[in-house]
């Protein structure tokens, strides 16, 4: 909390020292929001073995209670933005200021970029968050960045290098991913308050630091490369940390290697995007149901791939992400690993992408590395779609999405490999349709509303729709 808050009073200095002819631009937000869930004691068999409402050692306590919940709020942010450029140094600056935790947000958010640098003409040394360039891009709103230290050369138009010489890793939070993560109540959630974990001597072990390098090279038909390295420490639901080798080397081998290498494909009205994504690495582990206590190896691979098509203002865009899982012998013992993402859910409908965040992979989030089998905060291996129908005429702009999270099956062996047969999915899924319906103007004003409802096996007991309205204007 300390490393954010220097981080927020540096930004909020660069702004206010900035020479006025170079204008801040200052946006103003709401958002208001109603969720009606009601969970029901249900009488038919149990379709999702090992699947809860919750990660917790309660076990299956919502199958246990009939409940209804109508939870409703609202919020409100101030954002900040500034890019520009004086001589050799330039800056790209976006804040969004909240009305705080009491509303379950952040105190405040970064933008996709919020750096500043010294830029030559081929080169960018910078301070602060950069994007991640070479991103997979099959998913719309999927985000990725670097928070610390980072060089950028640029030796052609068509190809950028990126050098992250230091991150340190946060999850890669943005405003719009997370506005709806805290709205069901901390006593369903059973974890502590994200804004007020405790500082203790395990924490600071925690140092989860990352170092990363991709490139991209081409202009309409571009190849994209990415590898990432970080280390873990303590930080993570069920990894522990050596204290001893991390005191003598700083780090006891508790990493992961994850990489990226992919091509997008994009002409006027259609665009292809396809990713090979893999994941190598150790976690330390307290958990008890491993081959070798203690350790368990990750190796894992995953694929994205997506398509667009726009005509006039209509557009439709397919995306989807499929994953490997977790190898197990005929004992249920863990051998290896699968596949560990990192940054943003790739998902847009509220519930599986934040009021639930159901991850299609183990996942290392802002929380930290986990995997699990629950509906909330939910890190499962398995396949993920989204469907993106959507018309835009003048300022007026209407959405439908659909996503459909299809997971492995939980327990019994497994090669550990992706899949595409059946039977080696879950007989149960987990789909959501939303409905947003806004006017825009360009992107100096926004309002609109949106409605969304979760589809869940009849087993879980669940019943829940979920409706909010937001607006923005640029001063």
């Amino acid at each position: 909390m300390i490393r954010s808050s220097a981080h927020f009073l540096f930004v909020i200095s660069l702004l206010v020292v900035s020479s006025p002819r170079f204008g801040v631009g200052v946006e103003v937000g709401i958002l208001g929001y109603e969720l009606f869930l009601k969970e029901t004691v249900g009488n038919k068999k149990n379709q999702t073995p090992g699947w809860d409402l919750q990660s917790s050692p309660v076990g299956l306590d919502f199958q246990n209670l009939s409940y209804l919940n109508r939870i409703s709020g609202q919020s409100m942010f101030v954002g900040l933005k500034d890019k520009n450029k004086r001589d050799q140094f330039v800056w790209d600056l976006e804040i969004q200021l909240t009305t705080g935790k009491e509303t379950g947000l952040r105190p405040f958010y970064l933008g996709k970029n919020n750096y500043i640098g010294y830029e030559t003409s081929k080169f960018l040394f910078g301070v602060g968050r950069r994007e991640h360039k070479f991103r997979p891009r099959s998913f719309q709103t999927s985000f990725d960045g670097g928070e610390g230290v980072f060089l950028e050369f640029q030796p052609q138009t068509n190809l950028i290098l990126q050098f992250f010489l230091w991150d340190q890793y946060s999850g890669s939070l943005l405003l719009d991913k997370d506005r709806f993560h805290s709205i069901l109540p901390q006593s369903q959630k059973q974890k502590p308050d994200r804004l007020e974990e405790v500082d203790s001597g395990e924490n600071k072990r925690s140092h989860h630091r990352r170092h990363s390098f991709g490139l991209v090279y081409g202009d309409y038909l571009n190849l994209r490369l990415g590898i990432q390295y970080m280390e873990l420490g303590s930080w993570g639901r069920h990894v522990k940390d050596s204290p001893r080798e991390t005191k003598v080397l700083g780090a006891d081998g508790d990493s992961l290697l994850n990489g990226n290498l992919g091509f997008g494909w994009d002409l006027y009205f259609l665009e292809v995007q396809f990713d090979f994504l893999w994941a190598k690495g150790n976690d330390r582990t307290s958990s008890k149901i491993t081959n070798s206590p203690g350790s368990i190896p990750i190796s894992g691979e995953a694929i994205q791939w997506a398509a667009e098509l726009q005509f006039g203002g209509f557009l439709v865009r397919s995306s989807h992400f499929l994953s490997d899982r977790e190898e197990r012998n005929s004992k249920n013992q863990i051998i290896r690993d699968g596949y560990v993402s990192f940054g943003s859910h790739p998902g847009q409908t509220p519930y599986i992408s934040q009021i639930f965040r159901v991850f299609p992979s183990s996942a290392v989030t802002d929380s930290g590395y986990d995997k699990n089998f629950a509906l909330i905060d939910g890190k499962c291996f398995g396949y993920l779609s989204e469907l993106i129908l959507q018309f835009a005429y003048r300022q007026f702009v209407g959405k439908i999405v659909g996503n459909y999270f299809l997971p492995y099956k939980v327990g019994g062996a497994s090669d550990g490999r992706i899949s595409f047969q059946k039977r080696e999915f879950e007989a149960f899924f987990i789909a959501e349709g939303l409905l947003e319906l806004s006017l825009k103007e360009e992107s100096s004003f926004e309002l609109g509303i949106g409605f969304s409802q979760i589809f869940l096996p009849e087993s879980i007991g669940i019943k829940s729709n979920f409706g909010y309205v937001f607006g923005k204007l640029e001063l």
